[in-house]
């Protein structure tokens, strides 16, 4: 049974797959990109779509396969084959997929998927647009785009198992887009040791889909705003100038509307446009450019409708209206106390104490070292590994310019990251950006071989498919999707009227699940511990919080 669902399982890649492309096609005409670029697209433009239909209807089976066919249709009506499927590597690239699979088999929840992740796919599924959507629960006070594409991926039956899927595709297309980056080439430039090292880095590091999370998705837009970056200085040519700044713009606000963590990543931006400002004045006016900027709008206006207030939580953005609590406000900063680790000084410190003169900094080193030694580690040694197996190159033919723009972003990141969140998986692209930056000088100094590289690749893809076959081996139940949480939950009758029911787990049934219990997980939409008070008004939800 298990191998007619993988086969089913590897069709569906490949239809969703040509389906995103499709899309992605829409926001790169005449510009020469390829299959997966593409997919990085599609993802930006079906977000838009399935944000924007959000705003009038809830999202159902009709819409989500509507999206996909036309998405598929899209992609045929360009009347030529992608140059991934001309290409004679078919075979490796599908061993690459077949490989990374396992990943996707009885995959362990991450630890915020029944917390909010799974809360607001139903959110979509249940009811069109709510308007305070934010006072449900403190995790929806700042929205990600990319939980907006979800829903799409929701199955009959509450079947839940495929809401990991786009950030499976995109980890893949990466992973690929990586690959063919690289190999198709005669000519190596010091852009591909950068892909290089992250690859490396996601194979070794990111083997299993309960480590990915929403921050995952950011981190890949942002290295490949970073990518596109170093591009545009290996060129000469203003058509492609033009087409990496493009690039590097849109991956670059699209790795902030998912995670805001990202936001010093504009920084490039900014300075590609402000250097090359003779060129580009009016370039930002071109049609190409209104995906991003419909994007940008359908997002502070689902804010906005989430919240009262356009920016994460910001008062001068904020709006009198009936649905904004003047908590959200507070959020950043007790966000702020989880990041920088407060639950090991709560008893030594209040948390004004702890924040303040920079006391929270050791106690932040002691709980967060190993960690980031063991990812720093996994950064630099196979790329150590690999650099040092490659001959030296008699010639040095390459260099990596604007360097100290880039060591300035790294700075300034690394500063953004401490003060605000310092988390490691939310600046693992600076991490990588100073570690390529720390060994570009060796980079170009050694002779790549397709051939090393081919074979590093092949090492750590096993590692990363025999990590997973142990895992599915230490499983009782083999099958694709999500382990899932059973929690029985409560009707609160006291909020709960004409409008809307609402929820909230029964942690008592529930203890049997540990920490789980207390989570919504598929709790009927609206599942909260908030007193809220729901009103509804043109056909819309309005969802206010009481206060104690």
């Amino acid at each position: 049974m298990i191998i007619l669902e993988l086969l089913v399982f590897l069709i569906g890649i490949i239809f969703f797959s040509l389906s995103i492309s499709g899309y992605g096609s829409l926001a790169t005409l005449k510009l020469k990109i390829n299959f997966f670029e593409e997919i990085f697209f599609g993802f930006i433009i079906i977000s838009l779509i399935i944000t924007f239909i959000h705003f009038f209807s809830k999202i159902n089976l009709v819409i989500s396969g509507s999206i996909f066919l036309i998405g598929f249709a899209l992609y045929l009506k360009k009347n030529y084959p992608s140059n991934f499927f001309k290409s004679k590597k078919n075979l490796f690239y599908f061993l690459v997929i077949i490989f990374l699979v396992p990943m996707f088999i009885s995959q362990k929840y991450h630890e915020d998927f029944g917390y909010y992740h799974l809360p607001y796919s139903l959110a979509f599924l249940e009811e069109k647009i709510v308007f305070g959507f934010a006072n449900i629960d403190k995790p929806f006070v700042y929205n990600s785009i990319w939980l907006n594409l979800n829903p799409i991926f929701f199955l009959k039956n509450n079947n839940f198992n495929f809401q990991t899927l786009p950030s499976f595709l995109l980890f893949v297309s990466f992973i690929l887009f990586s690959i063919n980056k690289i190999i198709e080439k005669n000519q190596i430039k010091i852009s591909d040791y950068y892909l290089t090292t992250v690859l490396f880095y996601f194979l070794l590091k990111f083997t299993r889909i309960s480590e990915f999370g929403v921050d995952f998705p950011a981190i890949i837009f942002s290295v490949l705003g970073i990518f596109y970056f170093i591009k545009f200085y290996e060129t000469n040519e203003n058509s492609k100038k033009k087409t990496f700044f493009y690039l590097n713009l849109t991956f670059s606000i699209f790795s902030i509307l998912i995670k805001l963590s990202t936001v010093p990543i504009i920084i490039l931006t900014i300075y590609l446009y402000l250097s090359n400002f003779r060129n580009f004045k009016f370039y930002i006016f071109n049609y190409k450019f209104l995906i991003v900027y419909f994007l940008c709008l359908v997002f502070f206006i689902q804010q906005f409708i989430y919240t009262g207030c356009f920016l994460f939580p910001t008062n001068f953005t904020c709006l009198n209206v009936s649905w904004f609590n003047i908590d959200h406000l507070n959020l950043s900063k007790q966000l702020e106390l989880t990041n920088k680790s407060y639950s090991v000084a709560r008893d030594i410190y209040s948390p004004e104490e702890y924040l303040s003169n920079f006391k929270w900094f050791l106690f932040w080193i002691k709980r967060n070292s190993i960690e980031i030694i063991e990812h720093l580690m996994t950064i630099i040694l196979p790329t150590l590994i690999f650099v040092f197996v490659l001959n030296k190159e008699k010639k040095n033919i390459l260099t990596l310019k604007k360097e100290l723009v880039l060591y300035f972003f790294v700075i300034f990141g690394l500063l953004f990251w401490l003060n605000f969140s310092p988390v490691f998986r939310f600046a693992i692209h600076v991490f990588i950006t100073l570690i390529f930056l720390v060994f570009s000088h060796i980079f170009v100094t050694r002779k790549f071989s397709k051939k090393k590289f081919i074979i590093f690749i092949t090492i750590f893809i096993i590692f990363n498919f025999s990590k997973n076959v142990l895992r599915i081996n230490q499983t009782d139940k083999v099958f694709l999707g999500i382990q899932k949480i059973e929690n029985q939950f409560i009707l609160n009758n006291n909020i709960s009227n004409k409008h809307a029911k609402i929820y909230y787990p029964d942690v008592k049934n529930n203890s049997k699940n540990g920490w789980q219990g207390r989570l919504c997980w598929n709790t009927p939409f609206i599942c909260s511990y908030n007193k809220l008070d729901v009103s509804k008004k043109n056909g819309y939800l309005i969802v206010n919080k009481l206060q104690n």
